[in-house]
């Protein structure tokens, strides 16, 4: 009888490191090839934890942005945004340091902005202070009620 070969299985956090070292590699190539990346990683391991999801529809969200796929990137701002509280929780430590770099709700600001939804684009200025960014947020909310 032949061997079963035993399923490697991940850490979160291998996982993750996976995905920032291959994304990087694949922006190299342009963020086109980023979103390609991220949106094959997605569509190729089914058992992602959310956690990890997180931190890739926050790539997935730039990315888009950046080749001008709108629709793909509030997808992925919302998507982010679900997952948001498992990365919280489960990856707090990897989320504290990636924060200077976390780009969904800035994104997000942009995209509800441009299509006039200004009480969305609120709700992401304070969620981004609720989590601890910079005053950069309460500005952008200022400047955003003004428009109101």
């Amino acid at each position: 009888m032949a061997e079963r070969r035993k399923r490697l299985v991940k850490k979160p956090d291998e996982i993750l490191e996976n995905v920032f070292v291959g994304h990087s590699e694949a922006l190299l190539g342009g963020s086109e090839r980023g979103k390609r990346y991220l949106l094959n990683f997605l569509e190729k391991f089914n058992s992602i934890p959310n956690a990890v999801k997180f931190f890739i529809y926050d790539l997935l969200a730039e990315d888009a942005y950046q080749v001008d796929d709108l629709l793909l990137c509030r997808q992925a701002v919302e998507r982010a945004g679900e997952y948001l509280e498992e990365a919280q929780v489960k990856n707090s430590s990897q989320l504290s340091k990636y924060l200077p770099a976390l780009r969904f709700l800035e994104r997000g600001i942009s995209t509800t902005v441009e299509a006039g939804e200004f009480e969305t684009a609120l709700s992401f200025c304070d969620l981004a202070i609720e989590i601890g960014l910079d005053k950069s947020y309460a500005a952008k909310k200022a400047s955003i009620e003004k428009m109101l």
